[in-house]
């Protein structure tokens, strides 16, 4: 005889794959007429905007645009100068069969960046794309629960619980910002804008009915040219935004937001006090997974005290995920550079390396110095700074790196650097179930009761009272009406009735 046990179904997403996969993308270009011939690269600074992501039957198709601004020092060294290269670029995510509701979400991140002078009218840069995919598909998740009505007499089940934080919601949102920015008084006034590098970091999440908002600010980096000065300028600006986003859930317990640049202009203006002002407009698409708390409850074990019984058990994993969590890595650098350095006139800086890995987050900076000589030439070095953190025991899912401080002083020929990270990071624990789907009992051996005594009086020696019940034809409620009552206090020994 098969018994079904009835059961219910909880709605949820699940993460059907998770990939990171790595591409290289060259280009090469020429230095306009209008331009100086290169002298010596000073610096490279790249970008990266997210164009479309589709589901095809076969997996995930990734496109964007790579984009490259080689800065160098020019063969005079008395000046600098810019190039500036994009590449389009692919990335084919293989996930075997998909099916077409499958949503995907895409976080892009340059690692790596080389640039190779071919000739002093020519250079060839090579780019390192990383691109983390993960792919989530709604499904009903079946849960066995309770016996079936008309089970037979005598058949008990034990029922567990399980609290899991799940995905209840995948949605995304395109939205874009326009911001005006006046220059800082004291510097250079700009004439030439060289490259400008475009952050959004999400500081706080509010879920209100069925909506997320989310707040943070856009941080700008901007390097730019001046009149007035042989050398390049950096500044940033920082301006707070928000959206609201329907998740479609009236529930939420948690979120991670994951914003990707696919366009983004900058215009130097003027202002009408005759000053400069930067014109940004930037389009963006946040990327949303919430979770919510879920009491799961599942059948893990069913016996028969009337015959054998034989159980079908199925596992079910569950993978939890937090929320975005931040860890900050810091380091102190005395940076020697060169015998002849007079004066450091601009430092950059990105990352080229993250990770965590043997329970600790590291990171790579590559600093780019720009110096100038005791003799008033220009020239450059770049040095690389290690970080290092002890981590959270477990998974880690790396969300995104960015550097949150940096300052540098000059120290005759040397640097003395400060430099501080925020890595935003996710812990993943993965939570499995066994639960019992089915029951067969086998009729033609059924149990002769009438051979087993109707009492038995066993010393509990490790053993649950589940295990009691079964191995001795009874049931966990009647082992605790019989032992557990303010009448007997002494429950060493336990009396266990025979139940049908």
């Amino acid at each position: 005889m098969e018994i079904k046990f009835e059961n219910k179904l909880v709605p949820s997403y699940r993460e059907v794959s998770h990939q990171l996969k790595r591409i290289q993308e060259s280009a090469e270009s020429v230095v306009p007429d209008t331009n100086d011939d290169i002298g010596r690269i000073a610096s490279i600074h790249t970008s990266v905007l997210l164009k479309s992501k589709d589901v095809t039957g076969r997996g995930v198709q990734v496109t964007g645009e790579v984009g490259a601004v080689l800065l160098y020092i020019t063969e005079s060294e008395s000046g600098v100068s810019y190039l500036r290269l994009s590449k389009s670029f692919t990335m084919e995510f293989d996930t075997g069969e998909i099916e077409a509701d499958t949503i995907a979400q895409i976080a892009l991140n340059v690692t790596n960046a080389e640039a190779r002078v071919l000739n002093p009218r020519k250079v060839s840069v090579t780019v390192e794309l990383a691109g983390e995919l993960s792919c989530y598909r709604q499904e009903n998740v079946s849960i066995e629960e309770s016996l079936p009505e008309n089970a037979c007499a005598g058949i008990h089940s034990k029922l567990e619980c399980e609290e899991l934080m799940l995905p209840n919601a995948v949605c995304e949102k395109t939205f874009a910002v326009n911001e005006q920015f006046g220059f800082p008084s004291g510097k250079p006034a700009p004439s030439e804008l060289v490259f400008q590098n475009a952050d959004f970091c999400v500081e706080e999440s509010q879920h209100i009915g069925s909506k997320i908002i989310i707040k943070g600010n856009v941080n700008i980096e901007l390097c730019y040219l001046s009149k007035e000065v042989n050398y390049p300028i950096r500044t940033k600006f920082t301006s707070p935004f928000s959206q609201i986003i329907d998740t479609g859930e009236e529930e939420m317990d948690g979120c991670t937001v994951i914003i990707e640049l696919t366009s983004a202009y900058y215009e130097l203006i003027d202002t009408i006090n005759g000053d400069k002002a930067l014109d940004a407009e930037l389009h963006a698409v946040a990327q949303v997974v919430s979770r919510k708390m879920q009491k799961i409850s599942y059948i893990s074990d069913a016996y028969s005290n009337s015959m054998p019984a034989l159980c079908s058990v199925k596992p079910l994993q569950f993978s939890e995920v937090s929320d975005t969590r931040k860890a900050s890595l810091s380091s102190e650098e005395h940076i020697s550079i060169a015998e002849d350095c007079e004066d450091v006139v601009s430092v950059f800086a990105s990352i080229i390396q993250s990770g965590a890995n043997q329970g600790k987050f590291s990171a790579v900076v590559c600093l780019d110095i720009l110096y100038r000589s005791k003799s008033g030439s220009l020239s450059s070095a770049r040095r690389l700074v290690n970080l290092e953190q002890e981590c959270p025991e477990g998974s880690i899912r790396l969300i995104g790196a960015r550097i949150s401080e940096l300052s540098v002083k000059p120290e005759g020929e040397a640097v003395e650097s400060c430099i501080c990270i925020e890595m935003s990071y996710q812990t993943i624990n993965t939570r499995e179930i066994s639960h019992v789907t089915e029951m067969e009992l086998d009729e033609e051996k059924e149990y002769d009761l009438s051979k087993f005594p109707s009492l038995y009086m066993v010393r509990q020696d490790g053993e649950s009272l589940w295990e009691l019940a079964k191995n001795y034809h009874s049931s966990v409620e009647s082992i605790e009406s019989y032992n557990f009552s303010s009448e007997r206090e002494n429950t060493e020994l336990l009396l266990i009735p025979r139940e049908i």
